[in-house]
């Protein structure tokens, strides 16, 4: 009876829940989204491939390839054996035209089902496990980023930030300093997910450490350099995490000093809305070469004018199309927000994007900061 109530709730949530556009998605969204990941490894040789049916057959082959090769080597023999099965079955059954000892051929079909149905079990519950420590680090992740900025004397603040899974690698962060100085951290640690936001506590931690004995952008990213590569970023061989980022040192006055390390330039934003300046001359991120230094640039922030930030998935982002977001985008929005506060600036580029996206997931982590001197 138990049971029987379970599945009734859990048929009545289901259609309940059910929205037209999800049935949609599922195929626009999801399903692009997989088969892209799934076809990554074959994708040039696809393309080589006049379109027909060699080039299909060549694409249900990766497909499957992209399939199986994710999954453990049991678990692969169980495929193999799901596949014969069915194939085998198939034959049979159209071949001799439903032969009356039908039956077993049947009960393999079957068989081949319930070891489907086992299959899919398993790693479902490999993917809830995964996803309870995803959680988790979540949840960590959320205690580094500040959920509002806090309030400095003479500045407006404010931040956005949207991850592309569960754990991102973006971080913006603000510390106000005893001689009236404000320290600032924007930064995106390559890749996403868990490796992504490790790389990202780790760059936070020692930002914190090192804000509290020299604040100079110079000094705090010879420092994350320097504790990156002793984590291993800086290896010759193998896979690198790196982290793209922009140290900032304000001064009450509005003078400032900013180093950009590999990161999309910092835009000084006028009154009017125009980008009259930007910062940032291509070096590389921080940990990726042991003897590395930053150039550090100085200027000013009249009353009224904006520093904006923003990480490389603002305008990289795509869109259901395959159309990138773009920088012209950026700045059509910064030109219409002239005397709009620091956080309807962050709304403006925010909700722009959103809505550029739809119902397309984000491919990459999107952070936006901005700090509007008052005019007062």
């Amino acid at each position: 009876m138990g049971t029987g109530r379970a599945w009734a709730d859990l048929a009545r949530e289901t259609f309940e829940k059910l929205d037209s556009r999800d049935v949609a998605d599922l195929y626009t969204v999801e399903w692009a989204d997989a088969r892209e990941v799934l076809l990554s490894e074959h994708r040039d040789a696809i393309e080589r491939e006049r379109p027909g049916f060699r080039r299909g057959l060549l694409k249900v082959s990766a497909l499957l390839h992209g399939l199986v090769r994710r999954l453990s080597p049991v678990r692969r023999l169980v495929v193999l054996f799901v596949l014969l099965g069915v194939l085998l079955s198939t034959i049979k059954l159209v071949g001799r035209g439903w032969p009356a000892d039908a039956k077993g051929t049947v009960l393999s079909l079957l068989l081949c089902l319930f070891l489907l149905l086992v299959l899919l079990g398993l790693e479902l519950v490999d993917k809830l496990r995964f996803r309870d420590e995803l959680v988790l680090a979540r949840q960590l992740q959320a205690e580094l980023v500040p959920v509002s900025p806090p309030v400095v004397p003479g500045w407006e603040l404010g931040a956005f930030n949207r991850v592309a899974n569960t754990v991102g690698g973006d971080i913006y962060e603000f510390q106000p300093l005893s001689d009236g100085r404000l320290a600032v951290l924007f930064g995106d640690a390559s890749g996403h997910g868990m490796a992504a936001g490790l790389v990202m506590a780790v760059a936070h931690t020692a930002w914190r450490l090192q804000v509290e004995r020299d604040a100079s952008p110079a000094a705090v990213l010879a420092t994350l350099n320097r504790i990156l590569c002793r984590a291993g970023s800086c290896r010759v061989a193998g896979p690198r995490q790196f982290f793209a980022g922009v140290a900032i040192l304000l001064g009450p006055d509005g003078s400032f000093e900013v180093a950009v390390a590999g990161h999309p330039p910092m835009l000084r934003v006028d009154a009017r809305g125009a980008v009259v300046e930007k910062f940032g001359r291509g070096a590389y991120p921080v940990g990726i070469k042991e003897a590395q230094a930053w150039a550090v640039e100085t200027g000013a922030v009249a009353p009224g004018e904006s520093l904006v930030l923003h990480s490389d998935g603002l305008p990289e982002a795509r869109n259901v199309l395959g159309q990138e977001f773009g920088d012209e985008r950026i700045l059509a929005v910064l030109a219409r927000t002239p005397g709009r506060g620091a956080a309807e600036i962050v709304a403006a580029l925010s909700g722009e994007v959103l809505s550029f996206l739809g119902r397309t997931a984000i491919g990459d982590d999107v952070s936006i900061a901005v700090l509007k001197r008052r005019s007062s």
